[in-house]
């Protein structure tokens, strides 16, 4: 074949192979790559019977071993008592909560509508007197009109809440039988996946080297520990906000006390801040309005609720999740300070990894073939 022909068949042959790949790609991605991403983002939804059953295994896990090394009893009998305690336990205190959250909703919310008016005319005796005091000029008639309307706008808001509240509530209830479904699944994977334990990691890990193998079991097991305990102590800390919530309400004479503890409970979530986005504009509402004294005793138990938080979190997250009190504190303040709110998880999880590291003889071993 004539050379200059060659040359020009060897280009047009490479021209037309990045054209196919370009076309190629482009087709990738913007079919297949949304595709794919799509099918990744509804994995969880897809194996989420399966997650739940893993972290279920997690939790009790510590109740297993309790009971076989005290009862003496088979891994799968020890499984199955460990399963019905705790589900158990769960649905009675749903049963109670639930019960009474929707007892307690319903009743402030036909307080709500059948006291609108007079909050509304209140907020705006209120504002009148504030401008009153402070500029001694009366409230032009259409300034008055106008607070009023967007009193009862703020009003129908709080009752458009406790309705959308109610009406969760209404679609969670109807929503069981899907959960009943989930839960049917998770609890009989959980039994599986706990009975199964050791024939799960030697189906998985089974082609890992020996020693490799128990260093990665250790890894795993003090990082699933330490996720576990991490939620566990989440959850401990809301249920003691929940509680000192509650006696404090009931002591105050508040009615709907579980609701708002409820809410105040949720709302514990929310770093730094927390239950003082109920309390602080509650207290200074109740100030406002006239009613110093309830108000001061509120502040006074938004204090204690933040307090008791602030001296109990670094001691029950570190006992949940393995690490010496004061080095959770320092994870805690530093990942706040470097990344907000992420920064606060993200900072004890590390110190996690380190330690399962550390444990495992991994960093050890990296360190020794340095020195060699």
């Amino acid at each position: 074949m004539d050379p200059t022909l060659l040359k020009h068949v060897i280009i047009l042959v490479r021209f037309s192979i990045i054209t196919v790949g370009l076309v190629a790609g482009y087709l990738a991605l913007y079919y297949v790559v949304p595709y794919i991403f799509h099918f990744i983002t509804q994995l969880p939804v897809y194996f989420s019977p399966f997650i739940l059953a893993l972290v279920m295994s997690l939790l009790i896990e510590p109740i297993v071993r309790r009971l076989q090394l005290k009862f003496k009893l088979s891994r799968g009998i020890a499984v199955l008592f460990a399963l019905v305690v705790v589900w158990g336990t769960v649905a009675l205190v749903l049963a109670g909560v639930v019960s009474r959250l929707a007892h307690e909703l319903i009743e402030l919310y036909r307080l709500l509508s059948s006291s609108s008016a007079g909050l509304s005319q209140s907020i705006v005796s209120l504002v009148e007197n504030w401008q009153t005091f402070y500029l001694r000029l009366p409230i032009p008639p259409q300034v008055a009109e106008t607070l009023q309307q967007n009193a009862g706008s703020l009003v129908g808001g709080i009752q458009t809440l406790v309705q959308g509240v109610m009406n969760a509530l209404i679609g969670f209830l109807g929503a069981l039988p899907g959960f009943f479904t989930i839960f049917l699944i998770a609890t009989i994977s959980t039994f599986f996946i706990s009975r199964d334990r050791e024939l799960i990691y030697q189906t998985l890990f089974g082609w890992v080297s020996s020693d490799w193998f128990d260093r990665g079991r250790i890894v795993i097991r003090d990082l699933g520990s330490a996720l576990v305990g991490f939620f566990r102590a989440q959850l401990i800390l809301i249920s003691i906000t929940g509680v000192i919530t509650v006696i404090g309400l009931r002591i105050l004479g508040v009615e709907y006390a579980l609701t708002i503890a409820l809410v105040g409970g949720l709302l514990d979530i929310l770093p730094i801040i927390g239950p003082g986005t109920l309390f602080i504009p509650w207290s200074l509402w109740t100030i406002a309005i006239g009613n110093v004294s309830f108000g001061c005793k509120l502040m006074f138990l938004y204090a204690i609720i933040s307090i008791v938080r602030q001296l109990l979190e670094p001691k029950i997250v570190a006992n949940n999740i393995g690490l010496h009190p004061l080095a959770t504190l320092v994870g805690l303040f530093v990942g706040l300070k470097a990344g907000g709110i992420l920064g606060m998880i993200l900072g004890p999880v590390t110190l996690v990894v380190f330690q399962a590291l550390r444990r495992a003889g991994i960093i050890a071993n990296w360190s020794t073939k340095d020195h060699c």
